[in-house]
């Protein structure tokens, strides 16, 4: 009879306790459904098919959850995130109940989608939503999105903006609390891994980019296949723009990024990097010069900087092995016209455009040029200058110069023969007007200008014009003659327009001047 009696009391134990247990799983489920319901904002909907509680782990799971979230409080106006489900793992009873805090060790989302729409024109009648209060502290060991997905589409949901085809990520030690999260970052994070595959979007009306991989931790940022080009061909753009318009097709095997962060102050983003590497980048740019100029004014490089929307800073960019072509179209159907920079090398250090920073920003240029030459050039200026005024110097060296004919026949009518053994010029200057000096030693140089189809040299005026072109005997004890450069800007046209024509009325003046110094 006892022992029937324990059996009976050990089973009504065992029974009482199972039953407890689900009870207090019904009411932790019905707890948190109140909570949902009382603490998440009206603009956010959700719905998840069911929710599975493991009391004695402090697990839980919401099966196949859509969350929608509307109202202006980013610069989207809606935000839709679908998952197969949402893991919460080891919840702390002991943190809740004797300190007041939501704690949980993970945060998992399976296979999640997030799409994100922009706002329309007219959204002065959307205020931004309220945020949300809370009452207790929420910190989370680990947040992570698997095998996810991201798109970004405009306020009809029928362009796509952005889209990434595969994210992982992962953010360790987040929290927040009732002041966090009414600020512009809503949380703290200590460490995290993201890794993107297969981003793609427009960049503009015109111009596509596509990026194979992006890896990025708090350390460093490693993007790989990154290309940016213009959606069109050559012939359709012509076809779709009236006036003149850059062609791009730019290829970067790999970019590192050491040293970042990001910081917003009053609202205003700050991103700062120590070092920006970028390996064997390929760019051709393409112009179609029968097209009409835009007479806009082309604002130069410094003020382009101050005006950003974002404050930038950037210890050092080095660019190698890089590879830059630029080709015009030009009118009555000649021969493209093209000139090639090879082994492109490029250091830029102190870009910025944070008040306080004095130091003039610094680009460095070497290339080979147009097979046989070899180019540098060293440009300065200070980005808070308002006069933009800047400072630029260089040298070219043993230029066979019949390399330039394909880009000078179709473009100036003209053919030229030599070579310019070595240059030297030095071109200071601002928004208006820009002056130098400029040395060269060359040989055997000779001009020929071609007629209307370029087909036909005109022999006279050819003969005529070489009779003005000195052959490089008056020089002084080095072998150098010397000429100075004195241009106006065309306001509509880019800095290297500016450079373009200052080495060119330098070249002039070598050539056909005294060749002293003055």
């Amino acid at each position: 009879m006892n022992f029937k009696r324990i059996i009976t009391w050990a089973l009504g134990v065992i029974i009482f306790s199972i039953g407890l247990y689900f009870l207090a799983q019904w009411q932790m489920k019905r707890a948190i459904v109140e909570f949902l319901e009382r603490k998440v904002p009206n603009h956010i909907q959700y719905s998840f098919e069911q929710i599975d509680i493991n009391l004695v782990k402090g697990d839980l799971k919401f099966g196949n959850t859509n969350v929608n979230s509307t109202g202006r409080q980013t610069a989207s106006c809606e935000i839709l995130l679908q998952t197969n489900g949402i893991l919460v793992k080891g919840f702390s009873y002991w943190r809740f109940f004797s300190k007041n805090q939501i704690h949980a060790r993970k945060i998992e989302l399976v296979k999640p989608f997030l799409n994100f729409k922009t706002c329309s024109k007219d959204t002065t009648n959307i205020g931004k939503t309220n945020s949300i209060n809370l009452l207790k502290p929420i910190s989370v060991d680990e947040i992570v999105f698997r095998k996810g997905s991201v798109e970004i589409t405009d306020s009809s949901g029928e362009k796509n903006l952005l889209k990434v085809e595969t994210i992982d990520f992962s953010i360790k030690d987040v929290g927040t609390d009732a002041i966090q999260i009414k600020k512009y970052i809503p949380f703290k994070f200590e460490d995290y891994h993201l890794a993107f595959s297969n981003v793609s979007g427009p960049s503009g009306e015109f111009e596509e980019f596509f990026i194979g991989n992006y890896i990025m931790d708090s350390a460093s940022i490693e993007i790989s296949d990154l290309k940016f080009n213009t959606k069109y061909s050559k012939q359709e753009l012509s076809e779709k723009i009236r006036y003149e318009r850059d062609h791009l097709k730019l290829k970067i095997p790999s970019i590192r990024i050491n040293g970042h962060n990001l910081d917003v102050v009053d609202e205003i983003l700050y991103l700062n990097f120590d070092t920006i590497n970028v390996e064997k980048p390929k760019f051709d740019v393409y112009r179609d010069k029968e097209l009409l100029e835009n007479q806009i004014r082309r604002p130069l490089y410094a003020e382009l900087i101050r005006g950003l929307p974002v404050k930038l800073r950037i210890a050092q960019v080095a660019i190698r092995e890089g590879y830059l072509s630029y080709e015009e179209n030009a009118p009555n159907n000649a021969r493209p016209g093209i000139l090639t920079f090879e082994d492109l090398g490029v250091t830029v250090t102190n870009f910025s455009n944070i008040q306080g920073n004095d130091d003039m920003l610094s680009i460095k240029i070497n290339s080979a040029f147009m097979g046989s030459g070899m180019f540098t050039m060293d440009w300065k200026f200070n980005v808070f200058d308002q006069k933009d005024e800047f400072i630029v110097s260089g040298g070219l060296s043993n230029l066979e110069t019949s390399n330039l004919n394909d880009f000078l026949i179709p473009n100036a009518r003209l053919r030229v023969e030599g070579t310019i053994d070595q240059m030297y010029f030095t071109i200071s200057g601002g928004e208006y007007t820009a002056q130098g000096d400029i040395k060269m030693n060359y040989e055997d140089f000779k001009l020929q200008l071609l007629d209307k189809e370029r087909d036909h040299v005109k022999k006279i005026i050819s003969f005529l014009g070489n009779l003005f072109i000195n052959d490089g005997s008056k020089a002084d004890d080095n072998g150098y003659r010397h000429g100075t450069i004195e241009v106006g800007r065309n306001r509509n046209k880019s800095f290297f327009n500016y450079l373009w024509i200052g080495l060119e009325d330098g070249l002039i003046d070598v050539i056909t001047g005294s060749g002293k110094k003055e």
